[in-house]
Protein backbone atom coordinates (compact mmCIF):
# COMPACT_ATOMS: atom_id res chain seq x y z
CA UNK A 1 0.00 0.00 0.00
CA UNK A 2 1.23 3.68 -0.93
CA UNK A 3 1.36 6.62 0.97
CA UNK A 4 -0.60 8.33 -1.57
CA UNK A 5 -3.74 6.05 -1.71
CA UNK A 6 -4.48 8.21 1.73
CA UNK A 7 -5.90 11.91 2.00
CA UNK A 8 -6.46 13.69 4.94
CA UNK A 9 -9.97 13.55 6.40
CA UNK A 10 -10.59 10.22 5.56
CA UNK A 11 -12.00 7.75 7.86
CA UNK A 12 -9.26 4.68 8.24
CA UNK A 13 -9.10 1.43 10.56
CA UNK A 14 -6.07 0.68 13.04
CA UNK A 15 -5.68 -2.79 13.79
CA UNK A 16 -3.50 -4.14 16.53
CA UNK A 17 -2.98 -3.69 20.31
CA UNK A 18 -4.20 -0.84 21.18
CA UNK A 19 -1.97 1.00 23.96
CA UNK A 20 -5.36 2.64 25.99
CA UNK A 21 -7.61 -0.44 25.73
CA UNK A 22 -5.36 -3.37 25.70
CA UNK A 23 -7.89 -4.82 23.88
CA UNK A 24 -6.13 -8.14 21.67
CA UNK A 25 -6.05 -7.01 17.46
CA UNK A 26 -8.76 -4.42 18.01
CA UNK A 27 -9.89 -2.34 15.32
CA UNK A 28 -10.69 1.04 15.72
CA UNK A 29 -11.93 4.20 13.37
CA UNK A 30 -9.47 7.19 12.98
CA UNK A 31 -9.08 10.00 10.91
CA UNK A 32 -6.16 10.88 8.80
CA UNK A 33 -4.90 14.30 9.77
CA UNK A 34 -1.49 14.93 7.51
CA UNK A 35 -0.67 13.09 4.74
CA UNK A 36 3.47 13.46 4.07
CA UNK A 37 6.13 11.91 1.87
CA UNK A 38 6.94 9.40 4.75
CA UNK A 39 4.20 9.00 6.76
CA UNK A 40 0.18 9.15 7.02
CA UNK A 41 -0.80 10.54 10.70
CA UNK A 42 -3.84 10.20 12.40
CA UNK A 43 -5.62 13.01 14.38
CA UNK A 44 -6.02 12.53 17.83
CA UNK A 45 -3.68 13.48 20.89
CA UNK A 46 -0.99 10.87 20.12
CA UNK A 47 -0.90 12.02 16.53
CA UNK A 48 0.72 8.11 15.28
CA UNK A 49 2.40 8.16 12.64
CA UNK A 50 2.49 5.28 9.52
CA UNK A 51 4.47 4.52 6.99
CA UNK A 52 4.81 2.00 3.94
CA UNK A 53 5.89 -1.50 4.35
CA UNK A 54 9.44 -2.80 2.50
CA UNK A 55 8.34 -3.67 -0.74
CA UNK A 56 4.60 -2.09 -0.72
CA UNK A 57 3.03 -5.30 -1.09
CA UNK A 58 1.04 -5.09 1.82
CA UNK A 59 -2.46 -4.14 1.94
CA UNK A 60 -1.85 -1.57 5.28
CA UNK A 61 0.31 0.92 6.38
CA UNK A 62 2.82 0.21 9.27
CA UNK A 63 2.72 2.05 12.83
CA UNK A 64 6.43 4.04 13.00
CA UNK A 65 8.09 3.28 16.47
CA UNK A 66 10.91 2.57 18.39
CA UNK A 67 9.68 -0.88 20.21
CA UNK A 68 6.79 -2.78 20.90
CA UNK A 69 4.17 -4.25 18.57
CA UNK A 70 3.39 -2.05 15.12
CA UNK A 71 -0.24 -1.46 14.36
CA UNK A 72 -1.38 -1.81 11.09
CA UNK A 73 -3.37 1.21 9.06
CA UNK A 74 -6.19 -0.08 6.31
CA UNK A 75 -8.05 2.51 4.13
CA UNK A 76 -11.12 0.75 4.47
CA UNK A 77 -13.24 -1.69 6.88
CA UNK A 78 -13.29 -4.07 4.22
CA UNK A 79 -9.36 -4.24 3.60
CA UNK A 80 -9.54 -5.21 7.18
CA UNK A 81 -11.85 -7.65 7.02
CA UNK A 82 -10.05 -9.28 3.75
CA UNK A 83 -6.87 -9.23 5.93
CA UNK A 84 -8.38 -11.42 8.53
CA UNK A 85 -9.50 -13.64 6.58
CA UNK A 86 -6.30 -14.11 4.19
CA UNK A 87 -4.01 -14.69 7.79
CA UNK A 88 -7.13 -16.92 8.78
CA UNK A 89 -6.71 -19.23 5.48
CA UNK A 90 -2.83 -19.01 5.61
CA UNK A 91 -3.38 -20.55 8.55
CA UNK A 92 -5.48 -22.97 7.68
CA UNK A 93 -3.69 -24.16 4.91
CA UNK A 94 -0.21 -24.90 7.09
CA UNK A 95 -2.32 -27.00 9.11
CA UNK A 96 -4.46 -28.97 6.39
CA UNK A 97 -0.19 -29.32 4.88
CA UNK A 98 1.34 -30.28 8.03
CA UNK A 99 3.37 -33.61 7.63
CA UNK A 100 1.14 -36.00 9.47
CA UNK A 101 -1.91 -35.30 7.42
CA UNK A 102 0.15 -34.97 4.26
CA UNK A 103 -0.98 -39.02 3.67
CA UNK A 104 -4.63 -38.94 3.78
CA UNK A 105 -4.92 -37.16 0.63
CA UNK A 106 -5.12 -39.09 -2.53
CA UNK A 107 -2.87 -39.04 -5.56
CA UNK A 108 -5.94 -36.80 -7.22
CA UNK A 109 -6.28 -34.72 -4.62
CA UNK A 110 -2.52 -34.18 -4.44
CA UNK A 111 -2.29 -33.46 -7.86
CA UNK A 112 -5.11 -30.66 -7.92
CA UNK A 113 -3.77 -28.92 -5.11
CA UNK A 114 -0.10 -28.77 -7.49
CA UNK A 115 -2.19 -27.81 -10.37
CA UNK A 116 -3.69 -24.73 -8.11
CA UNK A 117 -0.30 -23.66 -6.54
CA UNK A 118 1.83 -23.72 -9.71
CA UNK A 119 -0.93 -21.42 -11.37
Amino acid sequence: MEIKAFQPGQTVYIMGTDRRDRGDQAVRKAEVAKVGRKYVTISGRWGERFRETVGRSKPYLIEEMEYGSPRLLFPSEAAVREYKEREELKEWVRRATDWDKVDRYTIEQLRAVKQILEG
